[in-house]
């Protein structure tokens, strides 16, 4: 037991260490740059929002400080509970929200490797193959283009879910089932895509496991399983409340957004265009989002392992397929009656990443394969072999990021000032557009918000709000007399001015309007190094 738990602590750790080599130099600047703009920034406040509210007031922990005045706003994209569960002790004991983050980002990916280990050790029990389905797992190009994304990153309970599911059946043990629950249940709170698609993937699984299995086992595992069923749609309910509440007000998603995320056949051949090996090549193949190439020796090692079919290989081949159709979105006929019945596709706008469910099948049926490749061949070479084909993994998957970031240690004097405020309803200036509601500048008010966490009228998330749509068509004259009439019935107390988010002439033109208004009153004003912010209250 001592030397199993040792060894599973040996693997988590090289798959950290392969982690940081892999996404290198983001571990030499853990606390202070992210990749890209927009999804870290939202990822920092959702993981500080958890971390900042469930101490002082858990009932309100859907309730954000964004968007203002609407309710639920964490719930607009997936709450990520289980990463700021996760993070919210770094946090309490000082380490800064950045650096939290990308422990979360990095660890996610690493133990994703380790987790593949896991099963595939599970399915084969031959250690080497199981370090290589962990590296293809954990590295395969879909990962670096989805590396902004934490929640995407979280695939750790794909495959525990499935082996605990296959050896509750073969055991029929009720530990083995409360686990199988625990682990699902886990990547409901880590990331609600991926559990929905396994969700899914897991009827036909299940279907077809059990109709192998034998009377006894079959009647073993209903025993055992009710309960931890039940409890595990108990602990999924405040989601399921939360979002379903949310759908009202939000809408389901569009068919030309779910459109435009629906993989097609040749995205299966594209790679984000940093991958060193084949970005070059096949970039032109998908867009982001729909960069779906496995990889040259992933593909290979899955042929090899197919050559043999059993039962296990045939769960995987389910699996795989599953999600491959579901990826295709709307251009597979399947997809349209699947939104209809289960209703949180509904809310889905990519239906391209379910492809990560072939990428666990392949990864799997990878394992199997380097097993029969390596079968009666001498301890020394198997050792040797393997290393090889890791290193030979990891240059075929390694990716040049360079989309950095860089954000501040330490907040602006505007934020530290706004922190020291009674309760105030911020706007912050510029505003979005109407016809540009992704701007950067939104995300950065968001990431700065956790300076201070007074109630923003700004924000950033997967869904946006009609109240903010108005907010952006109100202030396109801003500071007019339409626009400022709006923000009083908003509920505005503070407007924030920021001079290095525009030119000097309209910064000047603009705070020059507000000052000779007798219904606005200036308030503070800043100087830092790329321009002023100046801060001033709407009276009433």
């Amino acid at each position: 037991m001592r030397s199993s738990t040792l060894r599973s602590a040996a693997v988590a750790l090289l798959f950290i260490v392969l982690t940081i080599a892999m996404t290198w130099p983001q571990a030499a600047s853990m606390g202070t740059r992210v990749y890209d703009a927009d999804d870290p920034l939202l990822s920092i406040w959702r993981i500080s929002w958890i971390a900042h509210i469930v101490p002082i007031d858990p009932l309100n922990l859907f309730n954000g400080n964004i968007f203002y005045p609407e309710k639920r706003t964490l719930a607009y994209t997936d709450s990520v509970l289980l990463q700021g569960a996760a993070g919210a002790p770094l946090i309490w004991s000082g380490v800064s929200r950045v650096t939290t983050y990308n422990v979360l980002l990095l660890l996610s990916m690493a133990l994703s490797g380790w987790a593949m280990w896991r099963y595939a050790l599970y399915l084969t029990a031959d250690h080497g193959a199981a370090i290589v389905a962990g590296i293809i797992f954990a590295f395969v190009p879909f990962r670096f283009d989805h590396y902004h994304h934490l929640e995407l990153q979280a695939t750790i309970f794909l495959p525990l879910t499935l082996m605990l599911l296959d050896r509750t059946i073969d055991s029929g043990s009720k530990r083995d089932a409360w686990l199988t629950m625990a682990a699902f249940v886990a990547q409901v709170y880590s990331c609600i895509y991926y559990s929905v698609f396994l969700a899914t993937a897991l009827i036909p699984i299940g279907a077809i496991r059990l109709a192998l299995a034998t009377r006894e086992q079959r009647a073993a595992f209903a025993k055992a399983m009710w309960l931890p069923l039940l409890a595990a749609l108990i602990a999924a309910a405040p989601y399921a409340i939360a979002y379903g509440a949310n759908r009202i007000n939000l809408g389901e998603r569009l068919d030309r957004d779910v459109l435009l995320y629906s993989a097609s056949l040749r995205n299966y051949i594209a790679t984000p265009e940093w991958n060193v090996i084949h970005g070059g090549w096949s970039r032109q193949f998908g867009q982001p989002e729909r960069l779906l190439f496995p990889g040259v020796i992933a593909i290979a090692l899955t042929l090899a392992g197919l050559l043999t079919i059993d039962r296990r290989r045939v769960i995987l081949i389910v699996l795989g397929v599953t999600g491959f159709i579901i990826s295709l979105g709307l251009h597979s006929p399947f997809y349209e009656p699947l939104r209809a019945v289960i209703f949180p596709y509904r809310g889905l706008r990519a239906p391209a990443r379910a492809s990560i469910l072939l990428f666990l099948a392949i990864a799997a049926l990878a394992a199997f394969g380097w097993s029969r490749l390596m079968r009666d061949r001498p301890q020394r070479v198997r050792m040797v072999a393997t290393i090889a084909m890791a290193l030979a993994l990891l240059l075929e998957y390694r990716s040049r990021n360079e989309a950095w970031l860089t954000l501040p240690k330490e907040p602006a004097q505007v934020y530290r000032w706004l922190g020291a405020q009674p309760r105030s309803v911020v706007a912050e200036v510029p505003f979005a557009r109407a016809d540009a509601l992704h701007a950067i500048h939104d995300g950065l008010y968001m990431f700065n918000s956790t300076w201070h966490w007074q109630p923003i009228v700004n924000g950033y998330s997967g869904f946006f709000p009609k109240t903010f749509i108005e907010l952006a068509e109100h202030t396109e004259s801003f500071p007019d007399e339409r626009s400022i009439d709006y923000l009083k019935q908003r509920g505005v107390d503070l407007l924030v001015i920021h001079g290095n988010l525009m030119d000097p002439q309209r910064f000047g033109a603009m705070t020059a309007a507000l000052l000779a208004r007798p219904d606005i009153e200036a308030l503070a004003q800043f100087e830092e190094q790329l321009g002023s912010d100046m801060v001033f209250r709407l009276r009433r």
